[in-house]
């Protein structure tokens, strides 16, 4: 194939990309080195469209990263695209950068694979989308050691690129928290009494909207106060906000508008609950419920 911009030396190295990216990703539609905007600068040695939705984007290169991979990352993140960036590198003699770079890859959400001369591949890392890379990480000092690993895996599925996923793991761990602590404060007595006529509720099988409204109109908040500081009744109405997330993730995007703005909204939704789980952590904490 011919070439542009890229140098003779990686004609060859941008050839097997395509060729793995196609068969290894399932990626459609090819451009090569053209502007994925009229605003960006770079123009990826291919382009192509991938079944998820997602543009890749792939720069052949002699190194992992530079400071025009960063501008354009940058700005990608910045509007939110749906795009995964991939570097292809050839194999042999590394620069002494080389390390450094891909770890800087890694930081900034490319992915790097490196082709052999005969055509075969390593991957060093995936990329993440950059839609969703200006997610705020999790504190995980903030995260008692036993939900670590809950809010870690939730958090890498998100940015792995299936975000719906993410977010459904996240806000099933709220529910399921907060399923405990009601069933364990109404069992010490911390309840007050249903209204006449009330139907009861199960904690493990009534619909979870239903529980947080009758732990909001019953709960005695001095009681649970009195063993864990941190309630407020405001913490239960802050869940009540995300209990519609099953529809919130369900959404499925049939353009690239509607991924971009999905996934940015998935992303504020990350957030906000991994935030308000957080806070149910310390409140159970104190109860002794994890």
């Amino acid at each position: 194939m011919s070439y542009s911009i890229l140098g003779q030396n990686l004609h060859e190295t941008a050839d097997y990309s395509k060729v793995y990216f196609s068969q290894h990703y399932g990626a459609t539609h090819f451009k090569r080195e053209e502007a994925l905007d009229k605003d960006l600068s770079l123009k990826p040695t291919w382009q192509a469209t991938m079944a998820a939705g997602y543009r890749l984007c792939v720069e052949v290169r002699e190194s992992p990263f530079s400071n025009s991979l960063f501008q354009f990352v940058t700005q990608c993140a910045t509007r939110g695209m749906p795009v995964r960036l991939w570097v292809a590198v050839p194999h042999g003699l590394a620069a002494p950068t080389f390390n450094s770079e891909l770890r800087q890859a890694r930081e900034a959400g490319v992915g790097v694979v490196q082709f052999n001369e005969d055509g075969t591949a390593h991957e060093f890392h995936r990329p993440v989308p950059l839609s969703v890379f200006a997610l705020k990480k999790t504190d995980l000092k903030v995260v008692p050691p036993t939900r670590r690993e809950e809010i870690k895996t939730a958090e890498s599925t998100f940015l792995d690129g299936t975000p719906d996923q993410g977010c459904q793991s996240i806000c099933q761990a709220l529910e399921s928290i907060t399923r405990s602590f009601g069933e364990f404060t109404h069992s010490e007595g911390w309840w007050r009494q249903a209204s006449v006529g009330s139907k009861g509720i199960n904690f493990q099988t009534t619909p979870w909207a239903r529980v947080l409204e009758e732990m909001e109109k019953r709960i005695d908040v001095g009681k649970v106060k009195s063993r864990s500081p941190s309630f407020s009744k405001q913490a239960v109405v802050k869940v009540r906000g995300h209990t519609d997330w099953r529809n919130a993730v369900s959404h499925k995007p049939k353009t690239l508008k509607e991924l971009q703005q999905r996934d940015a909204r998935l992303r504020t939704m990350f957030e906000s609950t991994r935030d308000i789980l957080i806070e149910w952590y310390t409140i159970c904490k104190s109860l002794k419920l994890i």
